[in-house]
């Protein structure tokens, strides 16, 4: 029995001694490897385990790559003709580049243009076309100056409604010719019917901007006549005055009228004499005429119907109907011609 016993026990020892004996054993002691980074795979990854076996393992085949058919070619007469490239169109030769002028170089031109000075010829159309470039630029006076091409039809055919708008943008600019210009468009039937208001403004506008004397004498015969606002007078006198001493004739005449007459003036017979005559002096018949029936009645002055007459035939012989009907009442026989004169 005891000797069965030492046998088992002796077995026992050496399934321990084979079985548990490589658990007793000390570990072998290896390196923690972290697993590898996202994109470090092929470095961090360790070696492959050393192959103990003879036999190679069998080598993965790699997988066969497919193959696409190649798409036959049709025949070449069901192929569509290869359309023609079209040719390139030939670039234009590029223009000469024209000088750049200024709005004052251009205003030049066309004023040597308009007169035929300066080596050009004349030409109203090479005038229009320099001054509508100057007047793009912003020239005043080339804007101004083709109102009036517009207005006169120089180069161009007229047209009125063109005219005012060149002279509103040179007005708009404190131009006074060019308010005057609107002046004159509106007092007479250029736009259609009178506009009196209008004109008033404009030749208001022109005579506080420059001395211009005909815009002057339009004013009073505005306020004297009551042409777009009420009859004044003593308003029409003040520019009479204005334009009589900045030298315009009619002006003179009718500055003396208000003053024979007492109307928007002090009654002077002898300031009406010096107005006629010195509008007589410059030229005006009219005042030739007033200033002779003056002497001939002598109204401000000594009688004298001598050089009555001699005034009166003076203002006839130009066809002044008022001097020709003072003649024949005069001497109905001598002046016989004018007897039928209205």
């Amino acid at each position: 029995m005891a000797a069965n016993r030492t046998i088992r026990t002796g077995v026992l020892l050496l399934l321990v001694l084979l079985v548990g004996g490589p658990v007793l054993a000390p570990l072998p002691s290896f390196s923690f490897v972290p697993p590898p980074l996202p994109g470090d795979e092929e470095d961090i990854e360790p070696p492959p385990p050393p192959i103990f076996d003879e036999t190679p393992p069998a080598q993965e085949q790699p997988a066969p790559t497919k193959v696409r058919p190649t798409p036959t070619p049709e025949p070449a007469s069901q192929q569509p003709a290869p359309k023609p490239k079209p040719k390139p169109k030939p670039k234009p030769a590029p223009k000469p580049k024209e000088p750049s002028y200024t709005a004052d170089q251009l205003f030049r031109m066309g004023m040597d243009a308009y007169k035929g000075e300066g080596g050009a010829q004349q030409s109203f159309q090479e005038a229009l076309k320099w001054w509508t470039r100057a007047a793009s630029a912003g020239h005043v006076v080339a804007q101004y100056n083709l109102g009036i091409m517009h207005k006169n039809g120089e180069g161009t055919s007229k047209d009125y409604k063109k005219a005012r708008d060149y002279f509103l943008k040179a007005a708009g600019k404190g131009y006074a010719n060019a308010a005057e210009q609107l002046g004159h468009l509106y007092f007479g039937d250029f736009l259609g019917a009178p506009e009196y208001g209008e004109a008033g403004k404009w030749y208001e506008q022109a005579s506080a901007k420059g001395n211009l004397p005909f815009a002057e004498f339009r004013l009073g015969l505005i306020h004297y006549k009551g042409l777009g606002r009420p009859k004044d007078s003593m308003k029409a006198f003040y520019w009479f005055d204005r334009a009589a001493r900045n030298g315009y004739i009619d002006a003179m005449v009718n500055l003396g009228v208000l003053y024979e007459k007492g109307d928007g003036a002090v009654f002077s017979p002898e300031k009406a004499i010096r107005w006629y005559t010195e509008a007589a002096e410059k030229g005006s018949f009219l005042g030739m005429a007033y200033l002779g029936e003056a002497y001939y009645q002598g109204r401000g002055v000594r009688k004298d119907e001598k050089k009555a007459v001699g005034l009166l035939e003076q203002a006839a012989s130009s066809g002044l109907p008022y001097a020709q009907r003072l003649l024949y009442r005069i001497d109905r026989i001598k002046y016989m011609r004018y007897r039928d004169v209205q």
